[in-house]
């Protein structure tokens, strides 16, 4: 139960931040950071595979509600929730697996940095070009998602170095 109140308050946080604070912060159209995948990585490991997809569709559609998007954020959440235990299941060795919720201090730091990257990058390539969606812009597309997951990745990390 403690578990589920973390999550949820984690989730609630984390989407009051998007929505309040970095939903607000614009450099020049191509910065658009997406803390709120935070809780989607950080969800635990042992969850199984549908509700983890379930949990990913939820937090999609609150951001797309709250955004006006047409189901741009519940894609990509829901191709990270599908790809997510997956990478895990490559990235961390059997004698490491979790229980709790995924991090750096309950797994390895490079395989949480790899999974943060790979997780970031893909629902960043999805949310943007779902966005765009043209080929006309394709070189804003991509200065956006490659500009969009190393601050989304350097704002998650850094809140790993500050959790310790």
């Amino acid at each position: 139960m403690k578990l589920w109140m973390e999550n949820i308050g984690r989730l609630v946080l984390l989407l009051l931040l998007q929505l309040l604070l970095i939903n607000n912060l614009h450099f020049m159209g191509v910065c658009n950071p997406c803390i709120y995948i935070l809780f989607l990585i950080a969800l635990p490991a042992n969850l199984p595979h549908w509700a983890e997809l379930l949990v990913g569709a939820l937090t999609g559609l609150l951001m797309d509600i709250a955004c006006n998007s047409p189901g741009a954020h519940m894609s990509a959440c829901i191709a990270l929730s599908y790809v997510r235990p997956k990478l895990l299941h490559n990235l961390v060795p059997d004698d490491d697996r979790l229980i709790g919720t995924v991090n750096s201090l309950s797994i390895d730091k490079q395989a949480y940095v790899r999974l943060t990257i790979l997780l970031t990058l893909l629902h960043h390539t999805i949310l943007f070009v779902l966005y765009n969606l043209t080929f006309h812009a394709f070189w804003l597309t991509l200065v956006q998602i490659v500009v969009s997951s190393l601050l989304t990745i350097l704002l998650i990390l850094g809140r790993e170095v500050l959790r310790k």
